[in-house]
C-alpha cells in the first residue's frame, strides 16, 4: 500500500526553546489511519513487553518488510482496545513526540512542527512549557539518541550499495514502494529482526536474560562488523 507522507505537509517552525505544550485527554483520535513507522529498537521494546521474539512481533504485528506497525482493518493502531493503548509503556517515538513532528537536516540541525490535529481532537495545545520540556516528560531521549546510531549505519549500507552499484541511487524509491507492497510479516531485511540476527549468528538468548540496552548493542555491534568485513 502507499503510506501518506504526514512530515511533508508540516512547518517546521520550532525549537527545543520554543514555547509549547500539550495535555492529552485520551481520546484516542491520534491512533487511528496513521502510518506508524518503526526501527529495530521500538520492534524490540515492544516485542519484549509482549513477552515474545522480535521474529513474532514482526510477523504478527507489522507490515511493509517490517516497517510499519499493522492496523486493524477499520484503521486503527493494531494495539488501540477499549482502554486505549495496549503497550504505552513502549510505545513508539512517533506515539510519544505526537503531536510534534521532528526534522533534523544531513548536517544535524534540529526542528520541530506541528502535525495537523484531528478534527475533534481532545487534546489541550498551549504555550506553558517548552518543546524541551514536552520531549523530556515523553522520556524521548534513548528513542532519539537510537535512531541517530541506526540512521548512520542505514547511511553506511547505502554508501556501501552505490560503492558496489553506482545504478543503487536510481533504483532506491523503486526499492521503498517495492518494501511498502510486501505481504504483512514478510521482511525486507534481516536486519530488522534482532532475535532472527543474533540467532544466524550462532547465538542463543533467552527472554530477559539481557536488557534491552545489551541486546540493541549487540545488534549495532554485528552489524557494523558485517559492514567492515565487506569493505576488507
Amino acid at each position: 500500500m502507499a503510506y501518506g507522507d504526514l512530515v511533508s505537509r508540516v512547518d517546521f517552525d520550532m525549537n527545543r526553546d520554543s514555547p509549547f505544550s500539550y495535555a492529552c485527554h485520551a481520546c484516542n483520535r491520534c491512533c487511528r489511519n496513521k502510518a506508524i513507522r518503526v526501527n529495530p529498537y521500538e520492534i524490540l521494546r515492544l516485542a519484549r513487553y509482549l513477552g515474545i521474539t522480535t521474529t513474532q512481533f514482526i510477523e504478527n504485528h507489522t507490515e511493509a518488510g517490517g516497517t510499519v506497525l499493522r492496523p486493524k482493518e477499520n484503521g486503527d493502531c493494531g494495539f488501540l482496545g477499549e482502554r486505549g493503548c495496549g503497550v504505552h509503556p513502549d510505545r513508539p517515538l512517533a506515539c510519544r513526540l505526537y503531536p510534534l513532528a521532528r526534522w533534523v537536516t544531513p548536517d544535524g540541525n534540529e526542528s520541530f512542527g506541528h502535525l495537523t490535529p484531528h478534527p475533534r481532537t481532545e487534546g489541550v495545545y498551549g504555550r506553558s512549557g517548552t518543546v524541551q520540556d514536552y520531549l523530556e516528560h515523553q522520556q524521548l531521549g534513548p528513542f532519539f539518541e537510537i535512531s541517530e546510531r541506526y540512521g548512520k549505519l542505514y547511511q553506511k549500507m547505502v554508501d556501501m550499495l552505490e560503492k558496489l552499484d553506482p545504478e543503487e541511487l536510481d533504483r532506491r524509491s523503486d526499492r521503498r514502494a517495492a518494501i511498502d507492497e510486501l505481504p504483512p510479516g514478510k521482511l525486507a531485511s534481516m536486519w530488522v529482526d534482532i532475535d532472527a540476527s543474533v540467532a544466524d549468528a550462532g547465538g542463543i538468548r533467552g527472554l530477559g536474560q539481557e536488557t534491552i540496552e545489551q541486546e540493541l548493542d549487540g545488534h549495532i555491534r554485528r552489524i557494523e562488523a558485517w559492514l567492515i568485513s565487506i569493505e576488507e
